[in-house]
């Protein structure tokens, strides 16, 4: 079994409800992400925008997070990257 050379922090809820972690891989460094709490709603099916349902789906859609994450980090230039909901 393969597992992604990627892992994802826990993330943290800024206050406009915009989910920020980073991504993070051994021989490869760290990239910042923000997922904003829409994008979380429509593409990884959070119910609402309350924190408790937020998370949940950043937890559930790790796996959806890490293909994304893998496209737009190549392209990474030091600074905070904003998935849209094209992105997932």
């Amino acid at each position: 079994m393969e597992q992604s050379r990627m892992n994802l922090t826990a993330p943290l809820l800024s206050v406009d409800s915009t989910l920020w972690f980073s991504a993070y891989g051994f021989g490869w460094g760290y990239c910042a992400f923000a997922l904003p709490a829409a994008t979380v709603c429509e593409k990884l099916g959070a119910a609402n925008e309350t924190p408790k349902q937020l998370m949940l789906a950043f937890e559930l859609g790790q796996r959806r997070l890490l293909q994304a994450v893998e496209q737009k980090a190549l392209s990474s230039i030091g600074e905070r990257i904003t998935l849209s909901t094209d992105d997932l």
